[in-house]
């Protein structure tokens, strides 16, 4: 099982301690990425110059060390095979298990991480996506801050699957400034999207089977944030005049309008 979140170190990170490397370290990087993308999608290539103590100092400046990350253990595995074969520059290399005691974190994918992801193994136009709400929330406390609560629905019409996730983005403004605040609307907004798609895509979970078929499911013990209330989507009426006559009855025209607002009419209480 692949989950949408970042790999940990064990059984899913190989260790190269030496490479003899003559070029710079994006090069190197590259060819890594070339290498081992063979066994499967790479979440992601680290390299850096070693200090190799016994060897000299213009020796020393050409030997690098590297890390590459795989989503799935079985790709993973496919490499440490590849220990003492691989050819890197001009040598062989050795490839090691990356081991750490580091307690276990879920960190979430970023959103072009996620969607790179579901798309490697589903292929493209393999999920849709829908914004359901996108409001300001005006009860906060600060006066110079904008926050907006955002969800959306992902979907994988050919797996059948659905998934939703709420955001919430806050973006500070000068409150001298309307320019400032034109511009907060539009980063919190955006915050709040982004957030509620990295939201929908992490309860994704791709299974791939000993066969070589490749599913999806939809982890539903996940929590967002807060809670959608479907009532906010459809509102069922709305008080657009609302006046008394002397005989004691209460006339009124109404369109479409919340079950708070239906309350607030019933009650006798005037609705803006």
């Amino acid at each position: 099982m692949i989950p949408f979140e970042a790999p940990q170190d064990e059984g899913h990170q190989v260790y190269l301690p030496w490479i003899k490397w003559n070029s710079c370290q994006e090069h190197l990087e590259k060819e890594l990425e070339e290498k081992f993308s063979q066994f499967g999608l790479l979440h992601r290539v680290v390299a850096h110059r070693s200090r190799y103590c016994h060897a000299t100092q213009e020796e020393s400046e050409n030997i690098w060390f590297a890390y590459v990350i795989f989503y799935s253990t079985w790709d993973f595995n496919q490499a440490l095979q590849q220990d003492g074969k691989m050819i890197i520059g001009d040598s062989k290399v050795r490839i090691k298990e990356k081991r750490s005691n580091r307690p276990y974190k879920k960190i979430m994918l970023p959103l072009y991480k996620a969607q790179e992801l579901l798309t490697y193994y589903f292929g493209f136009n393999c999920w849709t996506s829908k914004v359901v709400y996108l409001e300001r929330e005006r009860e906060i406390n600060k006066s110079d801050t904008l926050r907006y609560i955002c969800m959306v629905r992902v979907r994988m019409p050919r797996e059948e699957l659905c998934s939703e996730g709420v955001g919430i983005g806050e973006a500070l403004f000068d409150v001298a400034s309307p320019i400032s605040k034109g511009c907060s609307f539009t980063c919190a907004q955006r915050f709040a999207f982004y957030s509620a798609m990295q939201a929908a895509f992490s309860k994704f979970n791709i299974i791939r089977l000993r066969n070589g078929k490749i599913t999806a499911e939809v982890d539903t013990t996940q929590c967002d944030p807060l809670v959608h209330d479907p009532a906010w989507d459809r509102p069922l009426l709305k008080v657009v005049v609302l006046f008394y006559l002397q005989m004691g009855f209460t006339l009124f025209s109404m369109s479409m309008m919340s079950s708070s607002e239906i309350f607030c009419a019933q009650m006798g209480y005037e609705t803006l």
